[in-house]
């Protein structure tokens, strides 16, 4: 009788992880038993929602979410934004899982971004690319974005997939001069591409972005703003070397050195 009951036991604990994925499958099924009941019902109406659709499409369940859509469409419900929504972040799963088939998938490549830059006497624009160099094509998506400005340091970075391959992307810049931190905006300009304004602590024509005489190799000019912003420039150089109490800093007023570190492409954003 012990050895039955030892066997028994044996058997028990052999067919757990069965039995436990059974107990899943069967509860799975009950659930769409359960939620085709609610839209099929004869006794209720059904009104479509957010919920219902997103559930379906998550699990797999095709049917009923397409009879939500169009049920919906009967109902004067718009439930575009999250049909979509929850398809691409499906789409997104299933393109990251392909992706790892490629054992280095997880081998981050760094890239310096390209970027073009323009300055007004109060502000600096910089239009970035998610690429290493501006005419390339780039990630369309990013994630993990971190942007931090402090004083004139600014550093960028994210995370993306270029031609099936996870890369980050990182912007790191000595400014010439100090910019206001709070004052910092950031805009989304299409895909792949983000501008970001920085407001000047002191109102001056700097002449070049950074610090150092060192060549930014993937650095161009932003010819439409700077031709946007090159007369208020230049108001701005000739009053104040007209004004004999002006603080005359030469390196912000040099007019010998004016983009003088660019490629001199035009390049539209």
């Amino acid at each position: 009788m012990q050895t039955l009951m030892i066997i028994h036991a044996s058997v028990a604990l052999a067919l757990m992880p069965f039995t436990v994925y059974s107990s899943k499958i069967i509860s799975k099924f009950v659930e769409y038993e359960t939620m085709e009941g609610i839209i099929n019902s004869a006794n209720e109406k059904y009104i479509p929602n957010d919920v219902d659709v997103e559930k379906c499409i998550i699990n797999g369940w095709w049917d009923l979410a397409k009879r939500i859509v169009t049920l919906s469409h009967q109902e004067g419900i718009d439930l575009s934004y999250k049909v979509r929504s929850t398809v691409e972040q499906m789409q997104r799963e299933s393109a990251e899982l392909i992706q790892l088939l490629n054992k280095h998938y997880n081998t981050i490549d760094v890239v310096n971004v390209a970027f073009q830059w323009a300055e007004s006497p109060s502000e600096v624009f910089l239009a970035i690319k998610f690429s290493n160099r501006w005419s390339s094509p780039g990630a369309l998506v990013v994630s993990d974005e971190s942007l931090d400005v402090d004083g004139n340091v600014l550093k960028y970075s994210s995370k993306g997939t270029q031609s099936d391959k996870l890369k980050m992307y990182q912007l790191i810049l000595e400014l010439y001069d100090e910019v206001l931190p709070q004052e910092t905006k950031v805009t989304p300009v299409s895909m792949g591409r983000f501008t970001i304004t920085l407001k000047k602590v002191h109102k001056a024509v700097w002449g070049r972005l950074t610090k150092g005489n060192e060549k930014i190799h993937n650095q161009q000019i932003w010819w439409e703003m700077k031709e946007k912003h090159q007369e208020a420039c230049d108001t701005f150089v000739e009053g104040d070397e007209a004004d004999p109490e002006a603080d005359a800093d030469a390196d912000h007023h040099d007019e010998n050195h004016i983009y003088d570190d660019e490629d001199g492409e035009k390049d539209e954003l």
